[in-house]
């Protein structure tokens, strides 16, 4: 029994009282948290695109800006009257001219979702919703439930589809998710077990296919897919693609497809007889989407905002543009028992370097104009993204090579690119949110004299529970079940793998996390302190995982940069 497992249940005065004191205890970096600010918040709110879809309406657009996050169609504007509701996603509604907008509180996932005609609301569905789609007159859609069981009878996590009130007879596994795309009454399902797994059935649940494979269309009658980095129409296998492809579109000559190309994106149209067709070489393309002859694009890199773009036979003009900020970007290279791939991202300072990681579920860590990031540079810090092992920058083998029994393997290639900066003489400051905390909580475990300073956020730190708590039935997929491979991940798991002498440390989430439960961060720095170790803990009752309105997250970020700046002056 584990005497800390009363930090699991939030309700429990204890826990409670617990949150309380510790929030207490770091609350002097809000000294320091104070000079940041107003800073971040300026940054936060500037307007920032996050995603965008081509509709008959105009091109609707998921933008952050000084009004919270906003839908923009044609230049009329759809916002939230209540700041605590955060629009969090932006996606096609199919067989309609409709969009989902998604809502959620405080940062958390689950809420509503509205369903829009330019930014008129049609209807609105409770719960967590995944595809929304039309089906033989019937709306219909994908819901997952996470705290509560399905109307069939399986426990959480579980999704199911609904068409007209109903639920339709396709029933995945615990901890599968399910995406749908639908052209007439034709309907693609994807059964997802896992990141790398998938599997593709018709209307009538005849499966079409199965593998590794990462992105789906569907126009004209048929079901175009990357399988293995081929590309099949109809099951048919028509021609191997050279790089990692992230997401596919279907259009009257052929496919527009987004690659990594070197450590960044691509948009590449190919016939459907192989041919390149043209090539618009980009930094990172975020979205894009198709309408007739054009590609509608928006774009980040760590020295603009971003861009939407209009990209026609290749060439991209600049509809609208974002800020510009003068840094030095190097590509690195460490040679570790892989060779791996680092942005150093500098204006010069000498602080110490911020060594941001996150090594799984197959996210790539691409160019990006970080809030968090900026000011750090502005205050005197380097920051070094590392591409390591369990992403997605080479591919799906790159992937496999970080997961399950290769989970090490992240925190080698992490503590490569520490090695690195330790041999320079600079100090280290292990970053990483989600899966990435758990990557920066067992690289401090693992190699305590490479890290000066450790920031952990929102993070999964104990392997043997993880499976019991909110999200975390899709992630055994991934890391491995608890109840039978306990063995594996005890030998990593950074919660159980605490010891003394660790440096400091700031771990941080929010009490609106509906994805990692926070008794991770919880029991973590219980236990942490307990060993007599540095560690301090903020706890944000505003925040969760997703989205969240701006003075929430700045409130968040100054006292990450604030902990930072008190923990290197005194190493």
């Amino acid at each position: 029994m584990d005497p800390l497992e009363y930090l699991e249940d939030l309700d429990d005065p204890r826990t409670k009282d617990f949150i309380a004191r510790s929030n207490e205890e770091s609350s002097f970096l809000r000294t320091r948290a104070k000079d940041h600010f107003g800073s971040i918040l300026e940054k936060l709110t500037q307007e920032m695109p996050l995603d965008l879809i081509a509709t008959r309406y105009g091109i609707a657009l998921l933008i952050r800006s000084r009004e919270g996050v906003v839908l923009e169609v044609n230049g009329n504007k759809f916002k939230s009257k209540n700041k605590d509701e955060t629009f969090n996603s932006l996606s096609r509604v199919w067989n309609s001219d409709q969009v989902k907008l998604g809502v959620g509180i405080r940062g958390s996932d689950e809420g509503y979702s509205l369903l829009m005609e330019g930014v008129n609301v049609v209807k609105r569905i409770d719960g967590l919703i995944g595809d929304v789609f039309y089906y033989r007159g019937e709306l219909c859609y994908v819901k997952e439930f996470r705290t509560e069981s399905s109307p069939d009878g399986v426990e959480p996590v579980v999704e199911r589809v609904f068409c007209g009130g109903k639920m339709f007879p396709f029933y995945p596994s615990r901890g599968e998710w399910v995406s749908v795309k639908a052209e007439g009454d034709r309907l693609l399902l994807v059964k997802g077990v896992g990141w790398s797994h998938k599997v593709l059935y018709d209307q009538d649940l005849n499966v079409m296919d199965e593998g590794n494979i990462t992105s789906v269309d569907m126009k004209g009658g048929k079901v175009y897919y990357v399988k293995d980095n081929f590309l099949y129409v109809n099951g048919e296998r028509r021609f191997k693609l050279n790089y990692p492809v992230l997401d596919m579109k279907v259009h009257d000559r052929g496919v527009i497809v987004e690659e990594i190309r070197d450590y960044r994106t691509s948009l590449v149209e190919y016939s459907l007889e192989s041919t390149e067709v043209w090539v618009y070489p980009g930094e990172n393309v975020m979205s894009f989407d198709l309408s007739r002859e054009d590609v509608y694009a928006l774009e980040t890199s760590f020295t603009y905002s971003y861009r939407l773009l209009r990209v026609r036979n290749g060439r991209a003009e600049i509809l609208r543009e974002g800020l510009k900020d003068e840094v030095d970007v190097k590509d690195i290279f460490v040679k570790g028992e892989e060779t791996l791939h680092g942005f150093l991202i500098s204006k010069g300072g000498n602080k110490g370097v911020i060594v941001y990681g996150y090594g799984g579920f197959a996210v790539p860590l691409l160019p990006n104009f970080n809030t968090l990031f900026r000011e750090l540079l502005n205050s005197g810090f380097s920051v070094l993204v590392t591409n390591l092992r369990g992403g997605f920058e080479r591919g799906e083998e790159w992937h496999k090579m970080g997961m399950l029994r290769n989970k090490m393997n992240v925190f080698k290639d992490f503590s490569e690119f520490l090695k690195v900066v330790k041999m320079m003489g600079g100090k280290t400051i292990a970053m990483g949110a989600s899966n990435g905390g758990l990557l920066v909580g067992a690289t401090v475990n693992f190699y305590p004299n490479l890290v000066d300073c450790g920031v952990i956020g929102y993070p999964v730190l104990d392997m043997l529970r993880f499976h019991k708590f909110l999200a975390g039935m899709y992630w055994i997929h991934e890391y491995g079940n608890p109840e039978t491979e306990s063995d594996l991940l005890l030998s990593y798991s950074p919660y159980h793998n605490l010891r003394r002498g660790l440096p400091p440390v700031l771990v941080y989430t929010g009490l609106n996390d509906d994805r990692v439960h926070p008794m991770h961060a919880l029991k973590y720095v219980a236990k942490s302190k307990e060993l007599g170790n540095l560690v301090y803990l903020f706890v944000n009752d505003k925040s969760g995982h997703n989205v969240n309105y701006p003075e929430y997250t700045a409130e968040e970020m100054s006292m990450i940069v604030g902990f930072i700046e008190q923990c290197v002056e005194r190493r």
